[in-house]
């Protein structure tokens, strides 16, 4: 018992003390002009999002607190911070600024026709993320600037687009290995929790379940490692063969749905969300399997995650989406009591679309992520499998 406490004790020490974070940004953005620059950063509640006040010419400032210690980003309305790609209005967004939000003042200082590049001074957490940046901003800047090279090319050049296609994820993989590194080389560090929390994607499972156990202790209670922490719990929860995550949630008709319901049928759960340009337009391809293999078994169920704090702007997007798109099944809104239970994080959701397709005893057969014609097409090769033709 003795030494039980003494390892508990241990761990306490180890871990940092998350008092409230009081923060002043001072950003000072030469060229910013009447243009607006707005502080984001993601919560356990959702999105928070802060304008900053003008103090002077070129000058802003923005006080609040968090729990704890948060990377944010800061987004500029100026025109250098979106390129045009499509004459009349289509943009790609450029870099956002990242730091971190923590006790006492932040100063930026930067310039608008680049101003993801801007200096960052504050903190001894903003101090550890520059040293970080000062490796990979020079990937950042040379990824943003084959982007905006490849705009220009015209997709009927194949030859063209594939070559800089080849080049923007050489310089992409360059930057994940930098982050992958600082990682590795700094196992105690809130900067390390933070990336790893943001890199699922680009670790199989066993390899991101094995880099969260060399971390320390120090920082896995915190926001970003209750996120790891989740992603390793909801991958070995959704691997094939696992019974898929039972839930219970509000339907667009405001009746409540349980999955449990719909034992006996397949059942493809479709992650999407109203403002999700790939989601909506796998949706025809969706109507023509649900026409076909229905009255076979089969049931879709669309989980909506829909980006607005707002619960009724949420609301309102999502159903007007679902008239719109004609998609006629069941449909459910992950924001719906997303504090208590929010399907995306227990189903490892980490983009959208993401299907899940479900035998009838409702274990996990199969899983897709993304969309396009080649999704469509082994989507189409599972069920004609499953269903015999």
């Amino acid at each position: 018992m003795k030494r039980t406490l003494g390892l508990i004790a241990a761990f306490a020490w180890c871990m940092p003390a998350f008092a409230q974070q009081a923060y002043t940004v001072k950003a000072h953005v030469k060229g910013q002009g009447a243009y607006k620059l707005t502080l984001s950063y993601n919560s356990p509640s959702g999105r928070v999002s802060d304008s900053l006040q003008r103090e002077g010419e070129d000058r802003f400032q923005v006080t609040g607190s968090v729990q704890e210690p948060v990377v944010a980003y800061l987004f500029n309305s100026h025109p250098a911070a979106r390129h045009e790609i499509v004459k009349g209005g289509m943009f790609m967004p450029a870099p956002a600024l990242e730091f971190v939000l923590e006790a006492g003042q932040i100063s930026i200082s930067g310039n608008a026709d680049n101003g993801y590049l801007a200096t960052v001074n504050g903190g001894r957490l903003n101090a550890e993320l520059g040293r970080l940046k000062q490796k990979e901003n020079p990937l950042v800047q040379e990824s943003w600037e084959l982007r905006k090279r490849s705009a220009a090319i015209k997709r009927t050049d194949t030859a063209a687009v594939s070559a800089i296609r080849q080049q923007i994820a050489a310089v992409e993989n360059k930057r994940l290995q930098v982050r992958k590194d600082y990682i590795a080389a700094h196992p105690a560090s809130f900067i390390s929790m933070y990336l790893l929390s943001q890199l699922y994607a680009d670790y199989s499972p066993e390899a991101y379940e094995q880099a969260f156990a060399k971390l320390a202790p120090a920082y896995k209670n915190s926001q970003y490692g209750k996120v790891v922490a989740g992603k390793i719990e909801s991958a070995k929860a959704t691997a094939l063969g696992q019974t898929a995550i039972g839930f219970s949630k509000k339907d667009i008709n405001g009746q409540p749905f349980h999955l449990s319901s719909l034992k006996g049928k397949y059942v493809l759960l479709d992650f999407w969300g109203s403002w999700c340009g790939p989601c909506r337009q796998s949706h025809p391809h969706l109507k023509k399997v649900y026409e076909k293999y229905k009255a076979k078994g089969l049931e879709i169920v669309g989980i909506s995650e829909e980006k607005m704090a707002d619960l009724a702007k949420s609301e309102a997007a999502w159903k007007k989406a679902v008239k719109d798109d004609g998609i006629d099944w069941v449909h459910v809104m992950n924001n719906y009591d997303k504090e208590t239970f929010d399907l995306v994080q227990k189903y490892g959701v980490t983009g959208f679309p993401t299907k899940f397709l479900l035998d009838r005893e409702g274990r996990i057969l199969y899983k897709l992520i993304g969309a396009g014609e080649e999704g469509d097409k082994a989507l189409d090769e599972k069920l004609k499998a499953v269903f015999g033709e």
